[in-house]
C-alpha cells in the first residue's frame, strides 16, 4: 500500500521513526503534522503519533531530571551559603554522586529511546509495531476512537 506522495506506507513509517531518533523535534513534528492531515492509513497515523509522543515524554523526562538537579544545586548552595560564605557545592562528594545518578538515569532513558525508535524504524518496514502501554493507551483513548 502507498502513501499519497508515492512511498511505501512502511517506509513512510520508517523515515518517521528514524527522523524521531536522528532528525530533530522541528522535522519529527513537520512529518507527523503531514501526516495527521494528509494521510488516511490507521498504521501510518498511529506510528506518527506514537513517535511523537515518545519523543515527547522522554523529552520531558529529561527535562524534569534536569530542572530537579538544578532546584536542587540551587537549595543547597543557598541553604550552606547561609552558614558559611566560604563553603562551596564541589565540595560535597555526597551531592555529587545524586547528580551523577539522574544523569546516568537520563541517558538510560535517551538509550532505551533510541532503541525502541530504531527498532520501531525497523518494524515499520513489515508493517508491523511494538506495544507501548502509556503511549498506545494515550492514542487508542483520544486518536483511536475519534476517527472511527
Amino acid at each position: 500500500m502507498k502513501s499519497k506522495i508515492g512511498l511505501q506506507i512502511g517506509f513512510l513509517a520508517c523515515i518517521i521513526f528514524l527522523v524521531a531518533q536522528f532528525g530533530g523535534i522541528v522535522p519529527l513534528t513537520l512529518l507527523v503534522g503531514y501526516v495527521l492531515v494528509c494521510e488516511d492509513n490507521d498504521f501510518l497515523r498511529m506510528s506518527a503519533l506514537k513517535a511523537f509522543l515518545l519523543v515527547l515524554f522522554v523529552s520531558l523526562i529529561g527535562w524534569l531530571l534536569g530542572s530537579f538537579s538544578n532546584i536542587l544545586i540551587d537549595a543547597i548552595d543557598g541553604f550552606i551559603g547561609i552558614f558559611s560564605a566560604d563553603f562551596s557545592l564541589g565540595n560535597l562528594a555526597f551531592f555529587r554522586k545524586i547528580f551523577q545518578i539522574l544523569n546516568f538515569i537520563a541517558w538510560i532513558v535517551s538509550t532505551c529511546k533510541a532503541i525502541v525508535l530504531v527498532l520501531l524504524a525497523y518494524l515499520a518496514l513489515r508493517i508491523k509495531t511494538i506495544k507501548l502501554p502509556l503511549i498506545d493507551n494515550l492514542i487508542d483513548k483520544y486518536a483511536g476512537k475519534a476517527q472511527q
